[in-house]
């Protein structure tokens, strides 16, 4: 479905473009319904996940939007077409029929990556062969070219079959969501930002409860934290491959750019708290919270997990405990699980929000879970625990 309106006199480019546009958002197993309760707070109504990708209608301005916004999902696709597609030249054309001279530059480097499912075209490196001469074809055909240069920005062609039905997409964002900018150096076994960030958004913290990390590594979850805390945008500080869109109107990223610094609360006062016994992580943490802007909302300490306390009630630990790549040794893994249990006892009615691959980790913790559910880390099966203070426990059981 295209929703860009050509003139034949531009030699490309969009004359205008109607109101509407059909965009599709991605989300990493697990989380699919955080996004769908971002893009609900952003005023996209109720929405529906399938197989990881969430589409719906949306304004041309959206695009800049959602990718300064979102902070779970991992990317924002612009939808071209949608075909039947049993064999290659049904692929073939129906890539073929989508406007390509209206999205490209002609100096653009087109890569084409894509999925199949239950289909009859499976093999992807031929797919991606075929959709790449598709567009090839197509732009020198309208634009009159002997070849493509490709000397220009990147652009990245997505394509996803399904029971034999082609659906063709523009990615809009580039380098994943998860990249914020702040993360410039890696500690062990680093979460990645956008599970971090829906971690905490299925956790109960809000920016008035105390928030803990007792093993921080590189910091990610705290900063996240105070970027949720002080409804701080998470793409305002990075680039994204629509501003290299010849169609796309920069005022458009200007304009969400805008609204997202409107809707900082900076002011707010929030109790957020990160540890860990390896010095050098506390200032890696350190150094990435201050190129997040966030450095001043944070307290750091060098500590071991078993010293963590406090006075405060009411407030919520989300946490990722050392385990595999971080300690090889099993059973000391489980020695942590059981401090953190330990110290979770101690709290006056806090959650706990803990990710884990260790299948005895409620074992270890002392206590069954009040819920878990799948998710992952790095492509790695995980379970999130979710231990509830009887203020927050939710009444479905959640």
């Amino acid at each position: 479905m295209c929703y860009i309106i050509v003139s034949e006199t531009t030699g490309g480019g969009a004359a205008f473009m109607e109101e509407k546009v059909k965009l599709a958002v991605s989300a990493a197993s697990g989380v699919e319904s955080v996004v769908k309760g971002e893009l609900k707070r952003l005023g996209f109504g109720e929405t529906a996940a399938v197989r990881g990708l969430i589409a719906f209608d949306a304004a041309w301005e959206d695009i800049a939007r959602l990718n300064v916004f979102l902070r779970a999902a991992d990317r924002v696709y612009l939808s071209l077409a949608s075909f039947p597609a049993e064999t290659f030249d049904a692929f073939f054309d129906g890539v073929y029929a989508v406007a390509w001279e209206d999205y490209l530059a002609d100096t653009a480097r087109v890569t084409v990556d894509g999925k199949s499912r239950n289909s009859r075209l499976f093999a992807l490196s031929a797919l991606q062969s075929v959709a790449k001469k598709a567009i090839a074809e197509r732009m020198k055909a309208k634009r009159r070219l002997a070849f493509l240069p490709e000397t220009g920005s990147p652009v990245r062609a997505v394509f996803r079959i399904e029971s034999d039905r082609a659906e063709i997409f523009l990615d809009t964002t580039g380098t994943g969501l998860h990249k914020r900018g702040y993360r410039d150096r890696v500690g062990a076994a680093p979460i990645r930002e956008n599970l971090a960030a829906a971690m905490i958004l299925l956790s109960d913290y809000y920016y008035a409860r105390p928030f803990a990390d007792p093993f921080c590594g590189s910091g990610t979850l705290a900063i996240e934290a105070a970027l949720l805390a002080h409804d701080i945008a998470p793409g305002l500080n990075r680039r994204f491959d629509f501003e290299n869109f010849p169609f796309y109107p920069e005022r458009y990223l200007s304009s969400a750019k805008e609204e997202a610094k409107a809707r900082e609360r900076r002011e707010r006062t929030a109790e957020i708290f990160a540890a860990d016994i390896d010095g050098g992580a506390v200032e890696l943490a350190r150094r990435h919270a201050r190129r997040a802007g966030v450095e001043r909302y944070i307290r750091f300490k060098t500590a071991d997990a078993a010293e963590f306390s406090s006075e405060a009630k009411n407030g919520v630990i989300v946490t990722n405990p050392p385990y595999g790549e971080k300690v090889l040794d099993e059973k000391r893994a489980r020695e942590l699980i059981g401090t953190l249990g330990g110290v979770y006892k101690k709290l006056d009615n806090w959650s706990l929000f803990a990710i884990s691959r260790d299948a005895a980790f409620e074992k270890a913790f002392g206590r069954k879970a009040d819920k878990t559910r799948k998710l992952y880390n790095s492509e790695k099966e995980c379970r999130f625990y979710e231990y509830f203070s009887k203020r927050e426990k939710k009444e479905d059981g959640r």
